[in-house]
């Protein structure tokens, strides 16, 4: 309204409505960029959390083999054959 003729300009007004105007905006855009930032680091999360999953699985998966061959070394020192004192096939 200080364009309009007749009226005396306002000092600072318009930069004030400006300035008003452009930190409503930075706060919207920091929102936004905080919205955008929690969205990605609940899915870094869950594929994390995935992630772990699978290697637990894995984990017991491994955990089982190795008690599964301990009992078969067992089994064959018990019953005399160790076969950690065998002869290799090419001797």
């Amino acid at each position: 309204m200080a364009d309009m003729p007749g009226r005396p300009a306002r000092p600072g007004w318009h930069n004030a409505c400006f300035t008003q105007d452009a930190a409503a905006m930075n706060q919207e855009d920091r929102f936004i960029s905080l919205e955008i930032k929690l969205a990605q680091q609940e899915d870094l999360l869950d594929e994390l959390n995935k992630t772990i999953y699978r290697q637990e699985r894995r984990i017991d998966g491994l955990e089982a083999m190795v008690a599964k061959l301990a009992d078969h070394v067992r089994t064959l020192r018990d019953a005399g054959q160790s076969p950690l004192n065998e002869r290799p096939p090419h001797y």
